[in-house]
């Protein structure tokens, strides 16, 4: 009798991609991680934070986050 070795099933995960602004995560409270991580734990003020781009699984976990900031628009020779 021949015998036909079956590869592993492999789980195929869907992803979600997110972008929200900061204006938005405040009013809606829906963020991947609480927002007072950010000025607390990173030292960045929200004030410099326009948006926010997460990416997660089906499952829940996140697998990507991005913190988009606001350009400085001032005088070039300021550090």
């Amino acid at each position: 009798m021949l015998q036909v070795k079956r590869s592993p099933v492999k789980k195929v995960w869907r992803m979600k991609t997110t972008t929200k602004s900061i204006k938005d995560l405040i009013e809606t409270k829906e963020s991947p991680l609480p927002l007072e991580v950010i000025p607390n734990m990173m030292g960045i003020n929200l004030c410099s934070v326009e948006a926010l781009t997460w990416t997660q699984q089906d499952d829940g976990q996140l697998v990507s986050l991005s913190i988009h900031f606001i350009p400085h628009v001032g005088d070039s020779k300021e550090p």
